[in-house]
């Protein structure tokens, strides 16, 4: 009996003890929100919401809320996140408060108001760098692109060594064609180690509108084998340039073929690069590759009749008098039917003087079957 009473009185205890600890943990506010916290940090958002909301009951403070609106965003419950952080402003507001209103409209596209808060921010500090250019990035979505590069020079002012905001005013210098500072810039992420591919596309792309055409097409060249000659567009640029040096025409050639192949159906560029592939052509004598180019890029550019023009004087190097007299007296017909003859009026006389001497040479030889055409 002794031994049953110690027993009985043995298990009473436990479950007193046990109910006791459960009893304080669950008015304990600090493990309730050590709980939360855990949980935030573990990506369990709503266990650490539900355990985060119970310890703000038990004890209401700016800091948990601030917990809260954080879980929320990390949530994409951004409306929620925004209404929670705009309740803890005033004139003493957290710098994190201003930056989570921030980041939850910019999640919401709602750029006019991230705007201003990004504004804000960045008055209350400059050296916040992802403020400075989220706040850069999104002048630039308004094609303002001069405040854009006050925000960074401001920043570069307490810090000129960030490589993410250097990177950025770099490119914008270069959209706002300032290319000689932009490749100032471009050359100190160079220096600083910075050997990426967006970099040296860039570059090079800086180089080329200042007509340095070797370091350009050594920029390119790197880009498109870090980029494992993938990107169509670092293609193009990369054979735009090496076909308009001496020496690398084929290279330009090949490439350019390369491009072609990817960039399919972006009429714009083909134009240009069937172009380019012509005028490379033409330079290391492959006048009926050439002929080939010129006839592809019409059918992107059919208005561009100077093309017509250029396919008949090739023509005319290879000895082919019957197509070149074809397509001069339709570059003629084309060009004093277009709404500015005036402009074509060098070529015009050139093809004419062209078509007179081709008649007289028929002529001479006899060949009234080619006659019957003029």
């Amino acid at each position: 009996m002794k031994k049953y009473l110690i027993y009985t009185l043995l298990i009473w205890w436990s479950f007193s003890t046990a109910w006791g600890q459960n009893s304080i943990q669950e008015n304990d506010w600090q493990t309730i929100y050590l709980q939360g916290m855990k949980y935030k940090d573990a990506s369990s958002n709503k266990k650490a919401l539900q355990l985060l909301e119970k310890a703000y009951e038990l004890h209401p403070s700016d800091s948990i809320m601030r917990d809260i609106a954080s879980v929320y965003y990390d949530r994409g419950i951004y409306r929620k996140s925004i209404n929670i952080s705009q309740s803890l402003l005033n004139n003493d507001s957290l710098e994190a408060d201003l930056v989570l209103i921030a980041k939850s409209h910019e999640k919401l596209n709602n750029a006019d108001s991230a705007l201003v808060y990004e504004k804000i921010i960045a008055q209350k500090n400059i050296e916040n760098a992802n403020n400075i250019i989220n706040l850069a990035k999104n002048y630039e979505d308004r094609d303002m692109l001069d405040s854009a590069l006050v925000v960074l020079d401001d920043f570069c002012l307490y810090d000129d060594e960030n490589m993410a905001v250097n990177g950025l005013k770099a490119y914008l210098l270069y959209q706002t064609g300032e290319y000689e500072e932009s490749l100032e810039e471009y050359r100190k992420l160079r220096n600083a180690g910075d050997n990426s591919t967006t970099t040296n596309y860039y570059m090079g792309l800086a180089y080329a509108r200042v007509d340095s055409l070797q370091e350009s097409y050594d920029c390119l060249k790197i880009a498109a084998r870090k980029d494992r000659y993938k990107n169509q567009y670092i293609l193009a640029q990369y054979g735009i340039v090496a076909s308009k040096l001496n020496g690398n025409e084929q290279e330009g050639v090949n490439i350019i073929s390369q491009a072609i192949e990817k960039i399919l159906p972006d009429e714009t560029l083909m134009w240009s690069l069937y172009n380019t592939r012509a005028n490379a052509n033409i330079r290391i004598f492959k006048f009926e590759d050439a002929i080939d180019d010129y006839k592809r890029s019409l059918t992107y550019k059919p208005d561009r009749l100077t093309d017509i023009y250029h396919i008949a004087y090739l023509y005319t190097i290879i000895h082919d008098r019957a197509n070149a007299d074809r397509h001069f007296k339709m570059f003629i017909n084309n060009a004093q039917k277009s709404a500015n003859p005036d402009r074509y009026k060098r070529w015009i006389e050139a093809a004419e003087g062209y078509l007179k001497r081709s008649k007289e040479e028929h002529f001479f030889q006899g060949d009234d079957e080619n006659l019957k055409d003029f």
